[in-house]
């Protein structure tokens, strides 16, 4: 992959990171360390020079996850040796990792396995494919045994030293998708983590059963939006058919019907930035001559879509990360304006008068962590009531599905089979599968349904939590008022009450964006650098949440047989009742049709339980969020108050030095916010949005 645009962004966020060390030093100089308030969080106990250093750390260091997702055989290896420019991976037909497998930067190859549990375990990178590699049908371990033989590791990490990879780029190989549900569970749980998702297809056997299962059931309904479609092994087509292009031509079309749902992006058709057909062999070859056989490469069709996920991971995923550095240094400059507030506010008063009011506030902040109490049990009542609500709206939505039974059995294609075929074992064999394809496929399509149904309930159910809190919150800010005019003064704003333009900031609406940051929190998002605002913020975590719930209370209802198992032994039934009591089909459909009503609601009512404890575990970041805000304030508001007598007595031992030091600070804030804002090019995204 060309490594050109990445350069440059991670240049410019280098630049970035180095201005919020350059702030850290000016922080420094004003000495605002001190002792932690009595009570305070680990965050608050962070001295803004800290937090600057560490976000600059952290971003400096900020990775891209891009995902592979595929069958076997799909020609994943293939194209991961292809993006990194080397064959570093083994390919063959049969052989795949059974396990998620991280190709990171390192100076010097390597392989480093992450056990569930005890100490990582340093291979070759030949003794890792020897060790973790699935056998063929053939040989002792296949399939779900092999699976089971690799459960206690969590991941690989390849290390190799490629320029790809020191910009940052973290290549995750998944387990390819196939009918073995650990392993494919193991592949899909990684989906969140990943700033892009690449969905890898093969010309030679293009969207196969399990393709389009796969597509239909697991992906379509997350809306994700940075997903890629690459079509490996093109090159075949000039072998599997005379006309090669007319055959090219016949893939993308069925490819835009099936894929089309999966690549709209805010309601504009993205097909064409989205879906790939190349060659990733040849591109690989082409990177191996000296200098790189640029006609083959550009013949590979390799290099557009090199170069479009190279413009989604700096545009939409590296924005979120210059953002935040940009938002970091804002924060702390409106930290230290209050503090210099606080400073100039309590100049005439004693170092012991303001620790005399320090005590005698110490009520007013228990009344503060009472509040937080308060919320927590709101937030659990919330949480109570979601439960019994997801499950609620899952039943009835297993009710509908019942009800609408009869008419879509009764409109299944059955491809031209006749009553006769069920006289005969192979003939029952074809209707069973052709009912049990079309019960399957009109069942998952509901399901998905349901799944982006309850994404916007539980965004309504998001904002009427922020109406419960609101009057808590409106306390809370009260009474935090009330403590800063009470230590130093009227004239002196509550932390964090006011945004960049100095409106005043819903204190329910601070609250939520520390929650809404726990759910979104990914590598690339990096949450709290988001560029859609709060409201975006809102419905992100409200279609994250949707989806975890969805997942979730799904997965309980599936149980150890799942639906596929419920329809085979209703379709298999029902063919022995027709052929032993009258040989028509419309007989059949209405035995599968009568059979399955009652059972899909009885798996949801069987199964209540375990949903409503998934519920609760998928809206838990959202509790645990809301309630560290809460929190996290009362405890910032105390250590402000610390570090005030700190810095009075500082003030006490060289005020002179220390009012130039505000002067300089403050200004090299101004100075570096511009630059961060013109690294990030926000100027121009406000203009753009």
């Amino acid at each position: 992959m060309s490594t050109q645009v990445l350069d440059d962004f991670v240049a410019r966020r280098r630049r970035g990171a180095d201005l919020l060390d350059e702030l850290a030093e000016a922080v420094d100089r004003l000495g605002l360390e001190g002792p932690p308030a009595e009570g305070s969080t680990s965050e608050s106990r962070t001295s803004p020079a800290s937090y600057l250093r560490s976000t600059a750390s952290r971003v400096r260091e900020g990775r891209f996850v891009v995902l592979l997702l595929g069958c076997f055989s799909s020609g994943k290896s293939t194209l991961l040796n292809a993006l990194l420019g080397r064959p570093v991976l083994p390919v063959k037909v049969n052989p795949c990792t059974a396990i998620l497998t991280e190709v990171v930067y390192a100076e010097e190859p390597s392989v480093v396995m992450h056990p569930r549990e005890g100490e990582p375990e340093t291979l070759t990178v030949e003794e890792f494919v020897e060790q973790f590699q699935l056998r063929t049908a053939s040989e002792d371990e296949a399939g779900a045994e092999a699976s089971d033989r690799f459960g206690d590791v969590d991941r690989a990490v390849m290390g190799f030293p490629l320029p790809l990879l020191r910009n940052g780029v973290v290549l995750l190989d998944t387990p390819g998708l196939d009918d073995d549900p650990t392993r494919t569970a193991r592949t899909l749980s990684s989906l969140p983590d990943a700033d892009a998702v690449i969905v890898v297809l093969s010309a030679n056997r293009f969207l196969t059963d399990l393709e389009r299962r796969t597509l239909r059931r697991e992906l379509l309904p997350l809306g994700l939006r940075n997903l890629f479609f690459v079509v490996t092994m093109v090159d075949l087509l000039e072998s599997l058919s005379d006309d090669p292009e007319a055959a090219l031509a016949d893939l993308t079309g069925r490819a835009r019907d099936v894929l089309g749902p999966l690549t709209v992006l805010e309601g504009r058709d993205a097909f064409d930035e989205r879906f790939f057909p190349l060659d990733a062999r040849s591109g690989l070859q082409a990177q191996q001559t000296d200098p790189v056989d640029d006609a083959r490469m550009d013949s590979s069709g390799l290099r557009p879509f090199e170069d479009a996920l190279e413009r989604f991971l700096v545009e939409e995923r590296g924005r979120a990360q210059l953002a935040h550095l940009h938002t970091t240094a804002v924060r702390i400059n409106a930290e230290l304006e209050r503090q210099a507030e606080v400073d100039r506010a309590t100049a005439s008063q004693s170092v012991d008068d303001l620790r005399r009011r320090q005590e005698e506030l110490e009520p007013q902040f228990g009344e503060l962590q009472v509040i937080a109490r308060r919320v927590a049990r709101t937030v659990d009542g919330f949480i109570d009531r979601q439960r019994t609500l997801v499950w609620q709206d899952l039943r009835d939505f297993m009710a509908r599905t019942e009800a609408a039974l009869p008419d879509a059995v009764a409109e299944f294609d059955l491809k031209g089979l006749a009553g006769l075929d069920l006289l005969t074992e192979r003939g029952r064999a074809r209707v069973e599968a052709q009912l049990r394809t079309q019960l399957e496929a009109w069942l998952e399509e509901r399901v998905g349904q349901w799944q982006g149904d309850l994404k916007p309930k539980i965004e309504e159910a998001l904002h009427s939590l922020r109406k419960e809190l609101a009057a808590d919150a409106a306390d809370f800010d009260a009474l935090a008022d009330r403590i800063v005019t009470d230590f130093a003064g009227p004239s002196v704003q509550l932390p964090g009450s006011e945004d960049e333009s100095g409106e005043k900031v819903d204190p329910v609406e601070r609250w939520f964006s520390v929650a809404m940051g726990a759910v979104l929190l990914s590598p690339g998002a990096m949450a709290a650098g988001w560029s859609e605002g709060y409201g975006g913020a809102m419905r992100g975590a409200a279609n994250r949440l949707g989806v975890r719930l969805a997942l979730l209370t799904l997965g309980a209802i599936l149980g150890p047989i799942g639906w596929a198992g419920l329809v085979v032994y209703v379709v298999s039934d029902a063919v022995l009742l027709a052929l032993t009591g009258g040989s028509q089909l419309k007989r059949l459909r209405d035995q599968v049709s009568s059979q399955l009503r009652g059972q899909l609601v009885a798996q949801v009512d069987g199964a209540r339980e375990e949903i409503e404890e998934r519920v609760r575990e998928g809206l838990q970041p959202v509790r645990d969020g809301l309630v560290a805000a809460a929190e996290g304030e009362a405890s910032e508001l105390a250590a402000l108050l610390q570090r005030t007598i700190v810095a009075r007595e500082q003030a006490v031992r060289d005020a002179a030095s220390r009012g130039e030091a505000w002067e300089d600070a403050l200004q090299r804030f101004d100075q570096a916010i511009s630059a961060l804002a013109e690294i990030a090019n926000l100027d121009a995204t406000r203009e753009g949005g």
